[in-house]
């Protein structure tokens, strides 16, 4: 069942990453720009130690590079899901080694919570009813 609500989760994004200004943010900033919200954001969320940023901002600028030209290609949606889901397996493979059990047990609660977001603004443009 996480695989299945992973890629629910990676498809919603690729959804809205499609929807107008949400694309160009995503496709106008670079790897290590994600890489470092991503790190910021985790440092929060998951109280790392600073002998764990690091490593986990390493881990994130990898994966945000592996995941560049998924971002910027011209494949169809489901190439890019499939891409992004391969990427995403293997950077939660690398971070469970970093992170303590109970900040991996966190970081997929904070996925989950940001899937359910996503999911949520994506049903809101097919409504009609969403702002950007």
């Amino acid at each position: 069942m996480p695989r299945a609500k992973l890629a629910l989760s990676l498809a919603a994004a690729l959804l809205l990453a499609a929807a107008g200004s949400a694309q160009e943010r995503l496709a106008n900033s670079t790897p290590e720009q994600r890489a470092k919200l991503q790190t910021e954001f985790m440092t929060r969320k998951l109280a790392l130690k600073s002998d764990q940023i690091p490593k986990v901002e390493a881990i994130n600028l990898k994966y945000a590079q592996k995941m560049e030209p998924v971002i910027k290609g011209n494949e169809g949606p489901l190439v890019k899901l499939r891409s992004a889901k391969a990427i995403d397996e293997e950077k939660g493979a690398e971070l469970e080694k970093v992170l303590t059990p109970e900040q991996y047990q966190q970081y997929l609660a904070a996925k989950e919570e940001m899937r359910q977001h996503v999911e949520q603004r994506v049903m809101e443009k097919r409504e009609g009813g969403g702002a950007n």
